[in-house]
């Protein structure tokens, strides 16, 4: 389950930075896709700092509390990230970047393995 974290964390913080996640910055007044985007990222920020806590030993480990939060996660990855993410949507307020269109196919990836690795998490709890 370790290895499984590991990775999902490093797919999760590769995801963040593409896509410009700040959860501890406002929306700057985003509407729209942009808004829903950097909402899903907030949505992921949040069950990755849980999951990081029980993992890190600053909280309890509670099985479905994992399960929860690594479903809550493989929830927002796939087709259900990447639409969020239509050309000519990274003019501000977002703060994507523009890797995130220039390097399509590996953007969508990371995004299919987020779903993968958070259901091996769920799983494993």
């Amino acid at each position: 389950m370790k290895n499984v974290s590991k990775r999902l964390t490093t797919i999760a913080a590769c995801i963040g930075i593409a896509a410009g996640s700040t959860a501890a910055l406002s929306h700057g007044g985003a509407t729209g896709i942009v808004k829903e985007r950097m909402d899903l990222m907030d949505s992921i920020a949040k069950s990755m700092k849980s999951l990081s806590e029980m993992f890190r030993g600053n909280s309890s480990y509670d099985a479905d509390a994992v399960r929860d939060e690594a479903s809550r996660i493989a929830a927002h990855g796939g087709e259900t990230m990447t639409r969020l993410f239509p050309e000519d949507s990274n003019k501000a307020p977002s703060e994507a970047l523009s890797s995130v269109w220039n390097n399509w196919e590996g953007f969508s990836a990371l995004a299919a393995q987020l779903t993968t690795y958070a259901e091996a998490l769920a799983e494993a709890a």
